[in-house]
């Protein structure tokens, strides 16, 4: 069971309530370079993958290891050197996120032969990994995005009454990254080979069940995993073991998504 800490009570509260009162993110430090907990893969394949792990909003990169996603990562046999970076709220907000990824972490790692690079990011993480892969998918071979938040309310339903993803059209605000989201999500499709694999995993209580089910009808069938229960932990732990179960495996490490 993951230990809450004092740090993670405070994170969750500044986060939460500086959506409401901007000062409040002073409280938010965004240090440069990021914080990274490292874990290098230490087995015998000589190919690796680099896996990018991205929080929600009130979590810590730590949260990764106390619910057990590193462990699952080794316990399926996945080659891959896995960094959790510390890319909370503070970065999204004063808009260093993309910038400080690139800079920090997968622009170093292009450098060190690896056969693909994932980012898989939970709730507003999920956010980040697709935003990112918008403003860079070649640096992207593979996205998984578990219980992401992919707007408002109101957004969603803008796109619910177009008529679903590939009916909504939206002019794209430079600084409304959102939508600019949901456009790039609609143009994957028609990418070709060369755009990255999208995973969406989901509770089937979630609180975001809406925009997650528009985001599923335009993604394979695949793709797309679901468990019972809401926008929690143990849900999350879940998705990402089925995730691990269906497509990191032999066969699919040796597929272009992969190899």
């Amino acid at each position: 069971m993951a230990v809450y800490r004092w740090s993670k009570w405070k994170r969750i509260a500044v986060s939460r309530l500086s959506l409401r009162y901007p000062a409040l993110l002073r409280f938010l430090p965004t240090p440069r370079p990021f914080h990274i907990r490292r874990h290098p893969y230490n087995g015998p394949s000589a190919l690796r993958d680099l896996l990018v792990c991205l929080p929600g909003i009130g979590d810590e990169a730590k949260d990764f290891e106390d619910w057990g996603f590193v462990d699952l990562v080794r316990a399926h046999a996945w080659a891959a050197d896995i960094l959790l970076v510390d890319a909370h709220y503070g970065y999204y907000a004063d808009r260093t996120l993309l910038e400080q990824l690139h800079h920090d972490v997968l622009l170093p790692a292009s450098s060190l032969g690896y056969r693909s690079t994932w980012l898989a990011g939970i709730s507003m993480g999920g956010l980040g990994a697709l935003l990112y892969a918008s403003h860079y998918q070649q640096d992207v071979q593979g996205i998984v995005a578990i219980a992401p938040f992919l707007g408002t309310h109101t957004l969603v339903q803008e796109i619910q009454v177009a008529g679903g993803v590939m009916q909504w059209s939206s002019t794209v605000n430079p600084s409304d990254e959102i939508r600019d989201v949901w456009s790039w999500a609609r143009a994957h499709g028609q990418s070709g080979p060369s755009a990255p694999d999208i995973f969406l995993a989901f509770g089937e209580e979630d609180v975001f069940v809406d925009a997650h089910r528009l985001l599923a009808s335009i993604l394979p069938t695949a793709h797309v995993l679901t468990a019972p229960g809401g926008h929690r932990w143990p849900v999350w732990q879940e998705l990402w073991m089925r995730f691990l179960r269906r497509h990191i495996r032999a066969d699919v490490r040796e597929s272009r998504h992969i190899a």
